[in-house]
């Protein structure tokens, strides 16, 4: 079921001119600066991304409006110049300049009661006449049911869009639909709403995308709340969730994998302790489990440990060497640390048998543990294998003359030895190639 609904998105649904693409590696300033930033600070993060090989700088919230938290300016898009010193195309022009591609953030659905937008128009917002409205993390839904909202909202984007080199758009959602009313529908057609607004946001990407064809459009709600195949139709990738700890994440990509393609998984390396559960986590292990989606990056580069950073450029080695593998590969779940509560272990096999990536992550060590067998799937039973493990403490085990070579029917009936990790939160990748005689 999975290898059938993840080509079927990924090949009859998904359009983009990235469809059969690696995206670029990107770096985002959202757990890095949050709302604190400035153009020298991304600047900064721009140039210090260069040196390590990360493709693109994306600017998120708070570079609008007067909008220095989250409680105001939603609706405002225009570019708040006391952060953004010179405008927003200088920032660009810039970016560009360091060898970054440059993208930006938009939640275009909402709108703020403290903004310009709503003081001049509060019945655009989906409010009951007569109750006070619910307000959640300080905004209101915008009612996508009037056509002036709609175009509003396209001409705010695009406005955005076509002043700058702007190559990635991450389009966010981030609260729920209550207070279902429309002052512009009749009492009798009150229940078309949320249809109306589902149509409504298809016609906002398909306008966008048609007007900006090399754009690469991300969803996001909230995380990974808009993972549905009417919105992998207008973007080909979603970002998976705000929670990015990797231990949190093996079950957020198992869950989704199951019937998404990875190409789609919005998945990235974050700083630690985690901005969301507090966790400490090797940095090869945060590296590790991002590579199982678009791969890219949530920290402040500037400020992350020496040795972090100069980890970065093998991961970005790792990405470019098994992107292709990962995108269109066949994905199987081997073993799910929600249900054994010890390990993690997955695999993406190239559809013609000829490699394959095994990702396997000890969340829990036990005493006296020396390893463990994993048997492996969708290889080619006749095939032979040679096996080689990236990160163990086996250093033979990376020199590929010595490296084991196994048919993949004895990989996937008698297993494959994982040695033994010391501690908590460790991960291996294991490369398999097929040796041709």
């Amino acid at each position: 079921m999975t290898t059938n609904l993840q080509d079927l998105y990924r090949e009859h649904l998904i359009r983009s001119p990235y469809k059969d693409k690696k995206r670029p590696i990107l770096i985002n300033n959202w757990e890095a600066t949050y709302f604190n930033f400035d153009t020298e600070k991304l600047l900064a993060i721009a140039r210090e991304a260069k040196k390590s090989g990360i493709e693109m700088l994306v600017m998120d919230d708070g570079w609008f409006g007067h909008r220095n938290d989250d409680s105001t300016s939603l609706g405002d898009w225009f570019v708040n110049e006391e952060k953004l010193h010179g405008g927003l195309k200088y920032l660009v022009d810039e970016v560009n300049k360091i060898g970054l591609k440059f993208g930006i953030w938009f939640e275009p659905e909402m709108i703020s009661p403290e903004s310009k937008l709503y003081e001049e128009h509060p019945d655009w917002a989906i409010a009951i006449p007569g109750r006070e409205a619910c307000r959640s993390r300080n905004q209101y839904v915008l009612d996508l049911s009037r056509p002036e909202v709609v175009e509003y909202c396209y001409e705010a984007v695009a406005g955005i869009l076509s002043s700058a080199n702007i190559e990635y758009v991450k389009w966010d959602m981030n609260r729920e639909h209550t207070d279902l009313h429309s002052n512009y529908l009749p009492d009798d057609r009150q229940g078309e709403l949320e249809h109306r607004y589902m149509l409504a946001v298809y016609e906002l990407q398909e306008r966008l995308t048609k007007e900006f064809p090399n754009l690469l459009l991300e969803n996001c709600s909230g995380g990974g709340a808009r993972f549905d195949a009417g919105m992998l139709y207008y973007s080909p990738q979603i970002w998976c969730s705000d929670d990015t700890d990797a231990i949190e994440r093996l079950a957020i990509q198992e869950g989704t994998a199951l019937i998404y393609p990875l190409s789609a998984m919005g998945a990235h390396v974050s700083d630690c302790p985690n901005h969301t559960v507090g966790r400490v986590t090797p940095f090869k292990t945060r590296g590790d489990v991002a590579l199982c989606g678009t791969f890219g990056y949530e920290l402040d580069i500037t400020r992350i440990p020496q040795e972090d950073r100069a980890a970065i450029p093998g991961q970005i080695a790792a990405y470019h060497k098994y992107n292709d593998l990962v995108r269109n590969g066949d994905y199987y779940r081997i073993a799910s640390y929600q249900e054994n509560n010890l390990y993690d272990c997955y695999m993406v096999v190239a559809k013609d048998k000829s490699e394959a990536l095994l990702t396997y992550v000890q969340v829990l060590n036990r005493p006296n543990f020396k390893s463990r067998m994993i048997k492996l799937d969708g290889l080619e039973p006749d095939k032979e294998y040679k096996i080689l493990y990236e990160g163990a403490d086996n250093e033979d085990s990376n020199d590929s003359n010595k490296a084991p070579v196994l048919h993949g029917d004895t990989l996937m009936s008698a297993g494959l030895k994982i040695p033994n990790m010391w501690g908590d939160f460790k991960s291996t990748l294991v490369h398999l190639k097929e040796v041709l005689r």
